[in-house]
């Protein structure tokens, strides 16, 4: 799919809804693998087990306003989903606090066929993560 002509349209059907989500987080995960994740982030990450050869960012925000510094989703190697807000320092290498660390996998939408839906956000996500990184399924 052309995915500039995708970002053009008003209304996209249910195949085009899930190709420009898988757009995004493709987009996404390579961005970060490219120019490297924040070193706090990838210390304490590494602390909880996760193998950065094997995992992606889904989402990465750095230095929000009113948020910790740094705040996201990442998938690991392990297809479990984790969402994390770690506070730092300016820099992003000391970390200060860990405001949270968290395993929710089991609130995402592995659906790969639902009505109005197509796959859920979690199904495609996965489907990135083995593309990307040329794996298969657990």
């Amino acid at each position: 799919m052309d995915i500039n002509r995708l970002l053009k349209k008003r209304q996209l059907n249910v195949q085009e809804q899930n190709a420009l989500t898988a757009h995004f987080i493709t987009s996404s995960a390579k961005a970060w693998r490219e120019q490297g994740i924040p070193a706090c982030l990838a210390q304490y990450a590494e602390s909880q087990g996760v193998c950065w050869s094997g995992s992606i960012v889904l989402t990465l925000d750095v230095d929000f306003p009113g948020m910790a510094r740094l705040a996201g989703r990442l998938l690991t190697q392990n297809e479990r989903f984790i969402d994390f807000e770690l506070d730092t320092d300016i820099t992003h290498h000391t970390l200060l606090a860990v405001e949270q660390w968290e395993d929710v996998s089991a609130e995402q939408d592995l659906s790969l066929s639902k009505r109005g839906t197509g796959k859920g956000y979690g199904a495609i996500a996965l489907e990135v993560r083995r593309r990307l990184l040329g794996v298969s399924a657990l």
